[in-house]
This record gives C-alpha cells, structure tokens and sequence, in this order.
C-alpha cells in the first residue's frame, strides 16, 4: 500500500474552512439582515443601547468555547435538570405563567412534532390550519393521522388610486388594508368628502379621476377564524371523526393573529387539545398590546427565541399549559431532541429571556420605532405597509375580506398592488423589489413572494436601521407605475384545501415517479411542494393535484420564488394512481 501523507502535505492545510471563510466575506459586505435570527448579528448586551450601537465584536470563537459544556461533574442535564438548569426553568416559568416550559435547542421544529407526538395517538383525526409548517405535516405523517384542514381566507387590501385624465397616478396618502378601515390620511379625505354626492362620483368616473378605494386581493393568509373551527369540529364528529387535537399558526408568517381564546373555548368545549405554534411570536410576551397563546388557553404553544429575540438561531421554547400533557410532553423531547443539548443554546435562551423581562422598557420603546416607521409607511404608492387595525377590526361589519383579528406590528410586510409595473413597464413582484433592496441598498429581507416581501424586525433595530429601509423602500416605489391588472387572481389561491386520496402517511411510504408538472393534472401527490420559507405545502403526499395547484407552482417557479419538490420542471406522483 502506498501512503500518500508525505511529511510536506501533513503540515500544509489539509482541510479548507469554506463556511467560516465565506460567513467572513459575507459580513465584510456590510449588509443589514431584515431577517431572523432575531440579534441581527450583535451582542445581546448592545441592545442595551439600541439607537446607537457601536460596540465592537468581542473574540467570538473565544468566547464561544469558553463556554461551551457538557453533562460532566457538578454541571446539569438540560433533559434531566437537577441544579442551575432547572433555577432558570422555574424562572423562564414564571416569566411566561405556564405549568411547565422546556428549551428547545432543535428549534421549534422539535417542538412541534413533540406537541403532535403528544396529544395524538396513531390514526387519530387532526385539524390543523393549511398554512401550519412542514414539520407538522412530517408529524402528521410519521403518526399517520388523517388531517382535516382549515383554510384562511386571503385578505384584501384596499387602494385609493385612479388615472386621472393625463394618464397620471392619482394617490391618496393613506390605504385601507386587512382591517377594513383606513389609514389617517385616508379617513380625513373621507370625512373632508362625505358630502360629494352621485353626480359628482359618477362625473369623475366617466373623466377617469376616480380616486375612491378599490379593494384588491393579496396572497397574504388571514386569521383562522372561530366559526371555521367549530363548524370543522361539528362536521368530523358527525362524521365519527372527533379530532384528538386542533393545531394553528399564530401569528403567522405575516404577522396575522388569530382569536386563539375563542377558538381554545371552543376546542375545548368538545374535549380537544389545541396546539398554537407560536413560533414567530416570541416577543410578544414582551410587547404592550398583545396577549400569547399560553394567556389565552392554548394547551401546547411552541415560541421561537431566535426568530424575534436576540437569541442564537434554533434556539426556541415549549410551553406546557395542560398539566395532564406534561408527562407524554417530556417522552417526546427526549425522542426529537438531541442527547448532547448544546449549552451555548441554552445560555442563549436563557440570555433572551432574561432580558425580555428585565428590560419592557426596550420593547416600549421598540413599539413607537415601529410605530413612527408605520406612519411614514402612509405616504407610499404601490408598495404599501400591510398594516391592520386591530382596534377596529374585532367590531367591524364592513368588509369581511378586508380584516383580520389582529396583527404583530413588528412583522414589516411590504406589499405590491397589482398591476405595478417599472420603469420599462414590466410586471413587479415581491421577488423583484427583494433583489432591489438587496443589490442596491444592502437591505437582505426575510422572504419574498409572488406579490410581497416580508422583513422581520425586533427590538435590536436602531432608528437609523428603520431610517434607511424607508428611504430605500420610497425610492424604489417613486419609479414605479401602475396598469390595472387583469390577472385571473384563483392563480395565487395556491393551498385551497385539495381533495385527499388517502392519508399523507399512507402516500408517504407509496412507490412514486416523477412527471412533468403540466402532466401531474388528476394524479396522486407522492411528496410535499413548498415554497422555503416558509415551508407551507401546495402539495402533501396523498392529496390530488389539481390545476389550481400546478398554475399555483408555476406561478411560483416563474416569479422566482425557491419551490422546494419541484426538480428541473418534475414533481412526484403515486405510480398507478
């Protein structure tokens, strides 16, 4: 045998080091992360000092291995914690009044399939929300359950803006979105026209200055409403299908908030759990405003720290509301966790948390930075702020599509009207305006869809940061123009509920193929398609794929968005069904 490790190659480099060379290069580039994780790459410390964070970088890696540990002598086991692990559980218990709480340091994916894990049992009946998570739809089929589902509705936004008779935009400075009321300079040209009567109205319509409201659909997912569950839960009983647990999303990626005490009463008036994945509402226990899940009798909520919290990524906690749930709890994080928690995660979560509660007044001030950005937000085109009132929306008969129960005003989503077009009077997406903000201003955005991008704030954001994302935003919005669009709007109707052929898990373990999308029309999904993130599916194994759900993927593929289970033009399909 010939030995290849000459004494030359065993003291050069062997081993490249491609990730920390390329994550150097990349914060050289000195973008600004409008994305989770929730310390946007600074020191919890410097929150400290929000406005004007100057501090530099301490030797990470030191500080890092300096503090990372194991289950060794006079340490604790986060899976069985006996000494200063289990100290900051009761105190992470107190900060959030729950019955138990466990730091999750496999991210609120672990939380997750442990909260399904523990509420059902094998075969059982299930009502999630469609726009839940992948890792729900994982749970759901590795217990083979039969889902039910509850679908949103999309919300509406309305839109003050006409062509007036040389062709240009007319542009009012306030919007009505999901709440159905407008904004402040909306309302006082309302007020200031109440007395303009039909002759008028209609003399402006036939001149082409119409500049009334026109409500106009988004592909933004509203709030799981009450009635929705409770009829769903009716109808399965008489089915004999009682469901063993309801699970939702709230808020949801956009920030939309549902009525989980409502729904919590009513799920449990039937004797069923109801799981809330909280995920994108860690802060919220923080914020003036809001109540969580936990508050409001969710049994099972999980939170992600890192996602809104200055917490490391994958950092997240689960809440145990229900005492008779904490048993079966407890078996499924030791299954879906790993056996060698890291103890940086944990110092981490317990870091975030400690300074959410030891510091409300950070996330009062956190609360008028956002507030202040939303009202200069008014003034803008056809890029607007999504922005419910959630004040108004719980009394308003109005306009149905128009609201939602309530939304997280941290959750920054900029949505594009429909039928705005650039400067060379091409079509304008949520896709489009991220690489915008991208390659010209350094503004990196959590997600982009078809029609919106979605930025992720927390308490970390100085003034200046809201500063400048405004200002790159308005700049790009004052080249834009508008062309009424005459799109077929059912192409963004991407997860309507399809018709199931069997359970995801039966179809899951079922011999596939792959076809062309175009020929998937009529035929048995064999596995997920999702847009990532944030990973809801079009497509779970076991539903029939219809065209709205192959218009709904390629709308997404053409609009750039990343389309997780599509392959070169190919999906998965049940051979023979």
């Amino acid at each position: 045998m010939v030995l290849y490790h000459t004494e030359s190659m065993l003291r050069r480099k062997l081993v490249k080091e491609y990730i920390n060379e390329a994550l150097e290069k990349y914060i050289e580039k000195g973008t600004y992360p409008w994305h989770m994780p929730g310390h946007k790459r600074q020191p919890i410390e410097a929150v400290q000092n929000v406005d004007n964070i100057s501090k530099s970088r301490e030797n990470f890696w030191n500080g890092v291995y300096a503090h990372d540990f194991t289950e060794a002598k006079d340490l604790d086991d986060m899976h069985e914690p006996e000494m200063f692990i289990a100290d900051s559980i009761a105190e992470m218990k107190k900060v959030y009044g729950t019955f138990a709480t466990y730091m999750l340091v496999n991210g609120s994916t672990s939380g997750l399939m442990t909260a399904i894990h523990a509420t059902c049992y094998r075969g059982d009946v299930i009502l999630a929300a469609r726009n839940c998570h992948k890792a729900v739809y994982n749970a759901i089929c590795m217990l083979e359950l039969e889902p039910e589902y509850i679908v949103p509705d999309y919300v509406d936004m309305r839109w003050r803006c006409g062509v007036n008779q040389n062709g240009e935009q007319t542009i009012t400075d306030g919007m009505t979105d999901a709440s159905g009321e407008s904004n402040r300079g909306t309302r006082e040209k309302m007020a200031a026209s109440s007395e303009v009567n039909h002759e008028t109205e209609e003399k402006a319509a036939v001149n082409g200055e119409d500049d009334r409201e026109v409500s106009e659909r988004t592909d933004i997912l509203g709030d799981i409403s009450p009635d929705k569950v409770e009829r769903a839960i009716n109808m399965l009983i008489t089915d004999g299908r009682k469901p063993r647990a309801v699970i939702i999303t709230s808020p949801t990626y956009e920030g939309v908030i549902s009525d989980i005490r409502t729904i919590a009463e009513i799920a449990h008036r039937y004797g069923i759990y109801l799981i809330v994945d909280e995920a994108q509402g860690a802060h919220l226990n923080f914020m003036e405003g809001h109540e969580t899940a936990m508050q409001q009798g969710a049994d099972i909520v999980i939170e992600s720290l890192h996602k809104t919290m200055p917490a490391l990524t994958q950092t997240s906690l689960l809440h145990v509301m229900n005492p008779e749930l904490d048993e079966r709890v407890r078996r499924y994080l030791q299954i879906f966790q790993t056996s060698s928690p890291s103890y940086i995660f944990m110092q981490s979560m317990e870091k975030a948390v400690a300074f959410g509660a030891n510091n409300r007044d950070e996330f009062a001030r956190y609360g008028r930075r956002l507030e202040a950005f939303a009202g200069k937000c008014d003034g803008l085109r056809n890029i607007r702020l999504f922005r419910p009132d959630a004040s108004s929306v719980k009394n308003d008969e109005i306009c149905n599509a128009c609201k939602v129960f309530d939304h997280d005003e941290g959750r920054l989503v900029f949505v594009v009207r429909p039928g705005t077009v650039d400067e060379s009077g091409q079509k304008f997406t949520g896709v489009m305006l991220a690489e915008i903000l991208a390659d010209r201003y350094g503004l990196i955005v959590e997600m982009a869809s078809v029609s919106y991008v979605i930025c992720i704030s927390s308490v970390v954001d100085s003034a200046d940061s809201y500063d400048i994302l405004f200002n790159a935003v308005a700049e790009i919005d004052g080249n834009l123009g508008y062309e009424p669009d005459k799109t077929d709007q059912q192409e963004l109707d991407i997860i309507s509920g399809r018709r199931s052929a069997m359970p995801p898990g039966t179809a899951w373990d079922r011999l596939a193929e792959s076809v062309p999308i175009e020929g998937a029309a009529g035929k048995v999904s064999g596995a997920f398609v999702y847009a990532y993130p944030p990973g809801i599916p079009v497509l779970a194994p076991g539903e029939v794929v219809d065209r709205q759900a192959v218009n709904g993927i390629k709308s997404m593929i053409d609009s750039g968005l990343n389309v997780a289970g599509v392959n070169d033009g190919y999906i998965k399909v049940l051979c023979g069904e």
